[in-house]
């Protein structure tokens, strides 16, 4: 994870490099620039987590490298550092999403807890994004496993199945897409799968949720409610009564 300090005072930059626990951050890269100039040539060649900077320097301000962050990299967690306490200062930094505007000067341990907050936020959201991603594909390899003649009806309900396991289905919908009567999707389920059209949702489902937990940092009830069960009781009855281990166990084992 890498961090940009970006302040044209050189005096500032070396007393936050000097201050700062960077031991207990463990970052990857510490990165500092005068300008903004200098810092987006940063944003060109390295991938910025988190970004700190002063608000007026020579040229253009901190406001204006923060809303180039927002619009190049915004995943980037941005903080003020700056002598400024105006109202419109800060209300520009609300504008633009700032994670916090700091005063200076500010004790060195609180700027390290600051940053550790915004490290953690900057984690969390990679694992948000790699959960979206995998669960994406994950649907969308099921889609392309059940797709082979999109002109018939069962067909048709299983590739909107697979495509939309995190929504709610219900019998009567699927049969109005497929332009057939619910009851004989449901014979069409029962002689395809033998099992009902509901039962085959709730497999499906639960297929995804051993998928997230064995692939990502989800909690189990993350799990349930990302695969739809709104019942964490009832989704780990279900998923004992599929994995044949419930949820912790099958994680545990998984990770171990």
């Amino acid at each position: 994870m890498n961090i940009l300090i970006v302040d044209d005072e050189e005096l500032a930059v070396q007393g936050i490099l000097d201050g700062v626990n960077w031991e207990q951050l463990s970052f990857d890269k510490v990165l500092t620039a005068r300008s903004y100039e200098d810092a987006v040539g940063i944003f060109g060649n390295t991938y910025i987590d988190i970004l700190v900077s002063d608000i007026e320097m020579p040229g253009e301000s901190g406001l204006k490298l923060i809303a180039y962050a927002n619009e190049h990299s915004p995943n980037t967690e941005c903080i003020i550092l700056s002598c400024h306490d105006e109202f419109d200062y800060a209300q520009a930094a609300v504008r633009l999403n700032c994670m916090e505007y700091v005063l200076k000067p500010i004790r060195y341990q609180k700027l390290t807890e600051i940053l550790m907050r915004a490290k953690e936020r900057s984690a969390q959201r990679r694992r948000t994004e790699q959960i979206q991603q995998y669960g994406q594909k994950y649907i969308d390899a099921l889609a392309k496993e059940s797709r082979s003649d999109s002109s018939n009806a069962l067909d048709t309900a299983v590739q909107y199945i697979d495509s939309h396991l995190t929504d709610e289905l219900s019998v009567r919908e699927l049969a109005a897409i497929c332009y057939i009567s619910a009851d004989h999707l449901t014979r069409l389920f029962k002689k395809k799968f033998g099992v009902s059209v509901s039962e085959y949702i709730q497999e499906r489902r639960i297929r995804l949720a051993g998928e997230l937990m064995r692939h990502q940092d989800m909690t189990i009830s993350m799990v349930a409610n990302k695969v739809g069960f709104g019942n964490y009781s009832y989704f780990t009855e279900q998923f004992k009564k599929y994995f044949g281990v419930t949820p912790r166990e099958y994680q545990k084992k998984t990770q171990e």
